[in-house]
C-alpha cells in the first residue's frame, strides 16, 4: 500500500480510543493534521474546521470524518469536491 496523509475530523473519545491507536498501527499512514473547534492532540497541528485545514495542509489525500451525524455530508461533500478521499464510519446505534 502506497503512504497517504491523512486529515482527521473531529476529536472525540471515539478518536482517542479507536482511531488513533488504528492509525499508529498503519506504518504508511501518516497523521497530518486535525479539524476540531473544541479539541486538538499533542503535537499534531490543529485547525478550528475543515476547510481551514486542508488551506494549510494539500498535502492530504484522505479525510476520516469523525463528527456528529448531522455534519458529516456537508464535510464529506467539501472534501470530496477538494480531492479527497473520505473515510466515514456508521453511527453508533444506527442513526446514520
Amino acid at each position: 500500500m502506497s503512504d497517504f496523509n491523512l486529515g482527521l475530523v473531529g476529536v472525540g473519545k471515539i478518536v482517542l480510543d479507536q482511531h488513533l491507536p488504528a492509525i499508529a498501527a498503519i506504518p504508511n499512514c501518516h497523521l497530518v493534521a486535525t479539524a476540531d473547534p473544541y479539541a486538538e492532540l499533542p503535537d499534531v497541528p490543529a485547525y478550528q474546521n475543515l476547510d481551514a485545514m486542508l488551506d494549510a495542509h494539500p498535502e492530504i489525500t484522505a479525510v476520516s470524518i469523525c463528527t456528529p451525524t448531522h455534519l458529516r455530508y456537508s464535510q464529506a461533500r467539501t472534501a470530496l469536491m477538494r480531492g479527497k478521499h473520505v473515510l466515514l464510519e456508521k453511527a453508533a446505534g444506527g442513526d446514520a
